[in-house]
This record gives C-alpha cells, structure tokens and sequence, in this order.
C-alpha cells in the first residue's frame, strides 16, 4: 500500500491553515518523519483553551491544538508590523518548533548514516571579539550555511544541512562574552565507496569566507590555515546521528540571562538552528496532517491494535511538571497502518449504522 493512499484512506485530511495573521488554526496531528505522531489525549481536543485559570491562547509547542478566534480583518485589525513585537529574536535559545525540525531532519537524515559528516565550528577569540564589536554573528551564520550549500552543490551533492548552535559555557565565563558555536551535520559522499567531497581545507575556506561575509579579517602576518589553526573539526557520523546533536539541543541554549541589556547580546543567536531549502523540503515531504478523529480512535483503542502488532505506543517522560500525558505512537510500516486505517473505518461505519438501527427502532416502538 502506498503512502498516498494510506493517507486518501483517512478521510477528511486537515490540510494546513493558510499564512494568514490571526487565522483560526485548526486541531491537526501529524505524520512525521519515520511514521511516528506525537500527541497529548484530551477530552476536549477540539474546544480546549489553553493552560491556566486565564484560559489564555498561548500554550506549550506539544499541545497540538489552537484558540479558535475571528480573522485579523473581521476584527478590524491592521495586518502592519506590531510595534510591541520583540526587538529580536533568539533570547530564550531553542524554540520547541526549532527542536522538532531539528528531530525530523535527524530522522531522515538517519538512514544515510554512512554518508554523513558532523562539523563543529569554533571560532578564534580574535574573531570573536571581531564578531561582538561589529554585532555582525547573524551574517556569519546565515553566510556558513549558504556557503557549504553552496561547495555541496558544485560537488554534485543533495544539499541536506542541519545545525545548531550552542554557547560554551566554560569558554564564555572566561572569556566574559558569550561563545556561539556551530554543530552540523550534512551528507558528505555520495555513496559508501565514494571518498568524502569536502577536505578540511574545503571546510576551513567555507569559515573564512562567512568570516568575510561578517566584516572580520584575517590578521596581518597571518594566513588563513594559520588563523583558524583548529577552528573547524569534521568527522564522519558513525553511531547514531542523533547521538551526535541530541547533547547540544538544550545545552547552553538557556544561558543568556548573564548577558541580556548588555552590548555582549550582540553574540546571542537570533537564530539557534537551521537548515537549507533542500533539507527543509526534504524534511516537509515527509510530514503530512492526519484526520484528528483517526488519532483518537487510535489513542482509544491502542492496546488493542497494539496486540495486534499493528502499532506500538508509548507514554513519554517529560520534564515539564505542568505537562499533559504526551503519548508517541509508531505506526510500523505502511501496511499496518493501511491495516489500521481500515479498522478504524469499519468500526466508524458500524458505529454509524448501529446509531441509526437505534433510532429506527425507536421510532418503531
């Protein structure tokens, strides 16, 4: 069976809200990367407001489901820039929609282990400093992802990029600025018996070349080897590629209550991920909504269908004391949730028939 019409077999499939400010989002659960869906079990899924005795619209990124509320345009609403927005983003590291993109990219990226490099990037002190006093550390970011894109390409490469950034917390105490740097991870060789298309010297160009793009330059006297001495370190993935980013996605992510109000906020990442256009669609092609109702007739009856070895579920541990029950439930394969698809249709049906046989009874009585 298909993906295609796995999915056609769900029913009514919720298809994602247009990119409209003050749209209503609708309930939705989705089907990601390994066929793996994440959800929190509620009675109320489709009225729930929120956490609190304010019933406020915000929520935790696990919740699943949004507010219902009118448009911007039928409350009479400007759709301009809000003057109170923040003045920059990244001040509260990591955002959990962040680490699920992060997650699902791992999970395909997974199943080319052995064609995969880890690269670290850590900066020289002087650049560093460069960095704080030009404020120009976004530049330097955004130019080492379009520019290993870009040497991925000429080397006839899919250019599946993925990072994070962490700050070192030892180096930024000694240093008194916070240190960003790098973690990525990308497919480095096109096949296991082909040889790895970046040397280090590539790598190495890719961070004097963002190093340029931020307005710091190598120091007289000095060649570019020299300056960056150990700057980039690239290694190939050989365990578990989540193994290799999972350590980084919380740590030092939280560490810049120290810095904020000062001019060292200008080495805080607006950004604390990314990824390229490539991986991004990559990673979308393989996260698609499913029928909320199918979720909940899943949730209702998963030791069943996990007896039959059609599913396998699990309550995750999690470290928000606030935090509903958060379930995962793995669906397998595409045969077993055509399977399950199919059971949840005929018990719809049935359920149907049997409520209208009730009323037909009742009408005859």
């Amino acid at each position: 069976m298909s993906l295609s019409l796995g999915l056609k077999a769900l029913g009514d499939v919720l298809q994602p809200p247009e990119q409209e400010w003050g749209a209503p989002e609708l309930p939705r659960a989705e089907l990601c990367p390994r066929l793996r869906t994440t959800y929190s079990p509620r009675a109320s899924w489709a009225e729930w407001k929120g956490f609190g005795a304010d019933r406020r619209p915000s929520m935790p990124e696990w919740a699943r489901v949004w507010d219902y509320g009118p448009t911007a345009e039928a409350l009479g609403l400007s759709l301009a820039r809000n003057s109170e927005k923040p003045p920059r983003y990244g001040l509260k590291g990591l955002t959990g929609l962040g680490r699920k993109q992060v997650w699902r990219s791992l999970a395909l990226l997974e199943e080319r282990r052995q064609l995969l490099s880890f690269w670290t990037v850590s900066l020289p002190t002087p650049a560093m400093h460069d960095l704080h006093r030009l404020g120009t550390w976004p530049l330097f970011q955004d130019r080492v992802r379009r520019e290993l894109a870009r040497k991925l390409k000429e080397a006839e490469l899919l250019d599946l990029v993925v990072g994070v950034v962490e700050l070192q917390p030892r180096r930024s105490r000694a240093l008194g600025l916070p240190c960003p740097h790098l973690h990525v991870v990308f497919q480095g060789r096109k096949d296991r018996g082909s040889g790895w298309a970046l040397s280090p010297a590539d790598l190495d160009a890719v961070i004097l070349a963002a190093l340029a793009t931020a307005g710091v330059s190598v120091p007289e006297g000095l060649d570019g080897q020299a300056f960056l001495k150990s700057a980039g370190n690239v290694q190939r993935v050989k365990r578990s590629v989540r193994a290799y980013l999972s350590k980084y996605m919380t740590k030092g992510g939280g560490d810049v209550t120290r810095w904020l109000g000062t001019t060292a906020e200008a080495l805080i990442p607006r950004q604390w991920w990314f990824w390229t256009k490539t991986m991004r669609a990559w990673v979308l092609e393989h996260v698609l909504p499913i029928a909320f109702a199918f979720l909940a007739w899943v949730h209702e009856y998963r030791k069943e269908l996990e007896a039959q070895g059609l599913i396998r579920a699990r309550l995750i541990p999690l470290s928000d004391p606030r935090a509903p029950h958060t379930y995962e439930v793995s669906w397998l394969g595409l045969e077993q949730l055509g399977q399950v698809v199919a059971a949840w249709q005929l018990d719809s049906w049935d359920a149907e028939w049997f409520a209208t046989e009730r009323v037909r009874l009742a009408g005859m009585a």
